[in-house]
């Protein structure tokens, strides 16, 4: 391999990783800005993690989806279509990673978010399936993302079901 392939790869890599800083600073600072009594007076699941492991888990879950963009985009330089697929799922994914954020403690609507971290989960599916066609790690380096936006999709529903929300609120 050349030099100036392996020059172009990393700086893939770098380009990868720092859209996940950004992605990591844009949803704490949006967190941030809605935190108040509204927030601290909802009801929380009983298994809800402590606020402590947010940070590391969206550190570890934008890591490791940074290295699988980029292996990704490493096999499929040669095929277009597939580059194309790859990066339209991943462009979505980061719109609806922020805006989740935006809608649930910016905005105060957990109702709404809820359904907008549906679509990021099906989003994230069809990532690890277009993933996968081109890497098999890629798709495996998605799995700790899957498991986070489980978790958060359980407390989303939880939330909505156990607090005052017009949206799907019992």
């Amino acid at each position: 391999m050349s030099k100036k392939i392996k020059m172009r790869k990393l700086s893939y890599l770098i380009g990868y990783s720092g859209i996940s800083v950004i992605l990591l600073f844009l949803g704490g600072w949006l967190t941030y800005l809605g935190l108040g009594d509204w927030y601290y007076s909802l009801d929380f699941p009983p298994f809800q993690p402590p606020s402590w492991v947010f940070t590391p888990a969206w550190v570890i879950v934008l890591s490791c989806l940074a290295v699988s963009t980029w292996l990704v985009v490493c096999k499929a330089e040669d095929n277009l279509q597939s580059a194309l697929s790859a990066l339209t799922l991943y462009g979505a994914q980061c719109v609806l990673n922020v805006g989740w954020s935006l809608l649930f403690f910016t905005m105060q609507r957990p109702d709404i978010a809820l359904w907008e971290l549906v679509a990021l989960d099906v989003t994230l599916l069809g990532m690890m399936l277009t993933y996968g066609r081109a890497s098999r790690w890629a798709a495996l380096l998605l799995l700790p993302y899957v498991g986070w936006l489980i978790l958060s999709t359980a407390i989303n529903i939880w939330i909505v079901m156990h607090n005052d929300f017009p949206i799907l609120s019992t």
